[in-house]
């Protein structure tokens, strides 16, 4: 069915299509038991402050909840990474991830060009205060190479982490699958017996472990090198049954709990942006379990280069954001049900957003998005105008099947307190919904006046507003649209698989500098 046709219809329909979800939140008593049972014992997070200080927010309305400024929690001088500055974690190409056990923000980031700092920075919940959970390893070169290991091959390189930081709760560990790494701009890697560099990660860190004063992998390989280690870090390369992977330059990822198990789908870009979908199974990591690593679908409608993503879990739709000069889509949707390994498909549908008004909605690369579980909706920020957050969900006509447009609503910040936005290279991964709060933790960007990077919570509408009655008019350039997809798809075909990830077409149509890998 149309768009064009579902925008005549009355508001009993849209009541009717409003309904087309799964149940939420329904957890049966037996299940319940079973997780206890299964997961070893953690502290509940303490999140009173941060309730304390939710309750006196309005809806669509921020608060900012940083104690201490983020350069408070920089590594002493003796300790630091030399000539290096470590705001970088936050303004290049990052992500943080959310432990949900602890209540707590880790962000790991640095990379390429930018910052060789390989420290874990932990902002806690529970009172606000910025602090680290490592101290930084020493780096070497590989010969007279771009490439550079840590001393002691026990933890990696600092690295653009885009939308590639995540918790994995079962496991209770934090999983980085990196992106560009310090110096080279290429991937994790680690020296061999011969000391030559071999692919490395994902790397997996240790919160049970952390320690302000400890450096991250072994003793005597931090700068200090009196100083030791806490052996936080783990290289999980190879440690699963399945596909490799590839590359996650501009990647993203997003989880999902299947069957009691930690489950990350990961996206590979690809070469000319056609990325691959991957599904990895985390099997118990303390242990020295492996898991399973499988490729389950591929792009063949929806090109993308960087981008973020998250699934919907009522719907089981994996979700990334594409942003393509010439083209009106938004979205690029795998239904997770129809992708597995045995038959990896193209299945990826185009999603058309477009504003109240029925003007289409542009995408751009530096919207972080994630799911709402509340209230079904998939919320998205790029801080381009402080505040403003924007609000969509997916929707299916009557005989069941996804409607390829979707109605975006503008959401103007409550408060005069808000984020200050204006990222240089995007929000991507520093925007993420914690269920615990029913609210999204956001990072702002990092200002060098003040020396910090705001923690911020914004509070959703919790209203559940139809679709607009009457028309719903398609984007007004869509023909158009289509053409001009039409000829870039041509292109970046043609270029499929004779270029390296990141050095085929960018979003722009132009070759990409160095500092857009």
């Amino acid at each position: 069915m149309k768009m064009s046709q579902l925008g005549n219809k009355p508001i009993s329909f849209w009541k009717d299509v409003s309904m087309m979800r799964f149940p939420q939140k329904v957890v049966s008593a037996s299940v319940l038991l079973s997780c206890i049972v299964a997961t070893p014992a953690i502290a509940v997070a303490d999140l009173s402050y941060l309730q304390g200080l939710l309750a006196a927010t309005p809806e669509g309305g921020w608060v900012q909840v940083n104690a201490n400024k983020f350069s408070s929690a920089w590594p002493s001088q003796a300790d630091s990474v030399p000539n290096s500055n470590p705001a970088a974690v936050v303004y290049a190409w990052s992500s943080f991830a959310w432990d949900s056990s602890r209540g707590n923000l880790l962000l790991f980031g640095g990379g390429h060009a930018n910052y060789a700092g390989n420290e874990m920075y932990v902002w806690q919940g529970n009172d606000g205060s910025w602090t680290r959970g490592s101290l930084p390893s020493r780096m070497e070169r590989f010969g007279s190479t771009s490439t550079y290991f840590t001393v002691d091959n026990a933890a990696p390189q600092s690295a653009h982490t885009y939308d590639n930081n995540m918790y994995i709760p079962v496991n209770d560990m934090f999983v980085t699958f990196g992106g560009a790494a310090y110096n080279s701009g290429g991937g994790f890697v680690v020296k061999d017996a011969n000391g030559t560099p071999v692919p490395a990660g994902p790397w997996m860190w240790d919160p049970r472990k952390a320690d302000p004063n400890k450096v991250g992998g072994t003793d005597g390989s931090g700068y200090d090198q009196s100083v030791l280690g806490g052996t936080m870090w783990s290289n999980q390369y190879g440690k699963w049954v399945g596909d490799l992977g590839a590359s996650y330059l501009e990647g993203s990822t997003a989880y999902r709990k299947e069957n009691g198990k930690d489950v990350i789908y990961v996206v590979d870009p690809g070469g000319g942006g056609w990325a691959s979908l991957f599904r990895y199974e985390v099997a118990d990591i303390r242990a020295s379990e492996f898991g399973s690593f499988e490729k389950v679908a591929f792009a063949s409608n929806v090109p993308s280069f960087k981008g973020t993503s998250t699934i919907d879990t009522a719907r089981g739709l994996f979700i990334r954001t594409t942003s393509i000069s010439g083209s009106h889509m938004g979205f690029a949707v795998w239904d997770l049900s129809k992708s597995s390994s045995a038959n990896p498909n193209g299945n990826d549908v185009p999603i058309f957003l477009v504003n109240e008004n029925g003007t289409s909605f542009l995408m751009n690369g530096d919207f972080g998005i994630d799911y709402d579980s509340d209230n079904g909706k998939i919320l998205m920020w790029d801080g381009r105008n402080q505040g403003v957050v924007w609000e969509t969900e997916a929707v299916y006509d009557l005989a069941g099947k996804l409607v390829t447009t979707w109605v975006v609503k503008k959401r103007p910040s409550m408060t005069s307190a808000q984020p200050n936005g204006q990222f240089r290279t995007g929000v991507l991964g520093k925007w993420h919904f914690v269920d615990e709060l029913d609210a999204f933790v956001a990072l702002d960007e990092y200002n060098y006046l003040t020396a910090d990077a705001g923690v911020w919570l914004y509070k959703p509408f919790s209203d559940d507003q139809l679709p607009p009655s009457g028309s719903v008019p398609e984007p007004a350039t869509l023909a158009l649209s289509f053409a001009a997809l039409g000829m870039m798809l041509l292109r970046a075909r043609s270029r499929k698989g004779n270029c390296p990830t990141g050095q085929c077409i960018s979003p722009n149509g132009a070759r990409p500098s160095k500092e857009n890998q």
